[in-house]
């Protein structure tokens, strides 16, 4: 039983990871066809569209997604009164978008493109909140195929509207309502949800439980969002469209980090879950976060060493200036998905009201840096107090999961894979990709010597069959 739960977590990592790794991937291939079609304040102002969706999506679903798969696979609610439940939310929340239209267009001023905002808004709250059903039925291979088919419908309409009729900014934004749409359909028709959902189950203590859970985590999504998408607004205003174009730009290599942990967190916080109630659940924890810590640290390294070249030989020369920003990026990306990792003590325990206060704190730091460092260091400044935010909120979740949990857990050696980042990143802007390569070659030796045990986990547990 003890391995099982090993065995399990790389299986469900295995198959969210074909679901999730196409879309993940293509996110990064696609960008150089953006950076040849689209000027970099036309970049820039698609991000800011597409960050601004994500600001409000948090507010439409309530987060009760995630009450869904909490509830549901720690065996509090059954499938139907969870997803019946929430609809009661998505009805509400699909109304309030299309009521609050006049708003959106004073603050955020997309002129000729809100009606695509709010239905874009609308469809993916309802996917957003259903997609999840797959995994809190255990229908895992469904849900990877809904990321599949995802994948397939972004590419297809991208190429046909930015490369075949040259729409520009118009262009991709049908592609990505189009693709919504049939991620939607999907969902209608493979999780039966008209079987599913049925308003005989729909009661209001069962939505009072999902609302008290999930309430809590829209202001600690927001404080997510100002730590990670925020800070396109502060250097639009300061710097401009251009400069939140290069920004933006720059976080695409980092989320390659993100794209591997998103494959991760899913599974993750399933088994979490399910070893609630183990009594070796630290020594669970212990192993996963050491083998999670590796696999952060060679590709935050890799990352480092081979950007330069990257950016240099794929990107329009209007973009390659990114490349300078990719280094902190990375190492706050890296702290990000440490944080990530041990908010699962708050999932786990139901205790989401500390998950916000945690993100609180590290959104305030975040955004006083920004403040205090875009003047005198421009983008670079802005980068700076990202990783110092994410750092916050990593140290108190660390503090929280031994209070909570009595679950303690060494970062010595974390530190100093930071530490190596930074030089590295110091090394590669002041003297050149040979040095970084160098450096970066000798970085990975040591990673790997100071991580064999956990090397040899990943081939006992995960790899090796008897």
């Amino acid at each position: 039983m003890n391995e099982n739960k090993y065995k399990k977590l790389a299986l469900n990592t295995v198959i969210f990871a074909v679901g999730n790794f196409g879309s993940k991937i293509l996110s990064f291939l696609i960008v150089p066809l953006y950076t040849y079609v689209l000027t970099t304040e036309e970049y820039g102002m698609i991000d800011l569209f597409i960050t601004s969706l994500g600001l409000m999506i948090p507010f439409s679903t309530m987060m009760v997604n995630e009450a869904l798969i909490r509830f549901t696979l720690g065996k509090e609610m059954t499938p139907s009164e969870a997803a019946s439940n929430c609809l009661v939310i998505f009805c509400f929340g699909a109304i309030g978008s299309i009521l609050l239209t006049p708003i959106y267009k004073r603050i955020f001023k997309f002129d000729g493109y809100m009606w695509m905002f709010v239905a874009l808004l609308v469809i993916q709250t309802f996917n957003r909140i259903y997609s999840e059903y797959f995994k809190a039925i255990d229908q895992n291979v469904k849900y990877t195929i809904l990321g599949l088919v995802s994948t397939v419908c972004t590419l297809g309409f991208n190429l046909l509207f930015l490369l075949y009729f040259k729409l520009g900014i118009r262009g991709y934004l049908y592609a990505t309502l189009l693709s919504a749409v049939v991620s939607s359909i999907y969902i209608l028709i493979f999780s039966d949800f008209f079987k599913t959902v049925s308003l005989r189950n729909i009661d209001r203590k069962v939505l009072t439980k999902i609302l008290k859970y999930s309430i809590p985590l829209v202001p600690n999504s927001l404080m997510w969002w100002i730590m990670s998408a925020g800070d396109k607004y502060i250097i639009n205003y300061f710097l401009g469209d251009a400069s939140n174009g290069i920004y933006s730009l720059a976080l695409k290599i980092p989320q390659i980090i993100n794209m591997v942990y998103a494959l991760f967190i899913q599974a993750w916080q399933m088994s979490a879950i399910e070893v609630n109630l183990s009594e070796n659940k630290g020594e669970f924890y212990q192993k996963v976060f050491s083998v999670t810590s590796f696999a952060m640290a060679f590709i935050a390294t890799g990352i480092v060493m081979l950007v330069k070249p990257v950016y240099s030989n794929v990107m329009n020369k209007n973009f390659i200036v990114a490349w300078k920003y990719v280094p902190l990026l990375s190492a706050a990306t890296v702290i990000s998905c440490y944080s990530s990792f041990f908010g699962v003590v708050y999932t786990v325990g139901t205790k989401t009201k500390k998950a916000f206060l945690t993100t609180a704190l590290g959104a305030a730091v975040n955004l006083i840096c920004n403040f205090i460092l875009v003047g005198p260091f421009g983008i670079q400044g802005i980068a700076v107090g990202t990783c110092l935010g994410y750092a916050v909120v990593l140290a108190v979740r660390v503090n929280d999961m031994k209070k909570e949990m009595g679950i303690s857990v060494d970062l010595r050696l974390n530190f100093v894979v930071f530490i190596l980042l930074l030089l590295q990143s110091y090394t590669l802007i002041m003297y050149g990709e040979m040095a970084v390569l160098v450096l970066g070659s000798i970085s990975l030796m040591f990673i790997f010597y100071m991580y064999r045990t956990e090397i040899n986990v990943i081939y006992k547990k995960f790899l090796h069959k008897k």
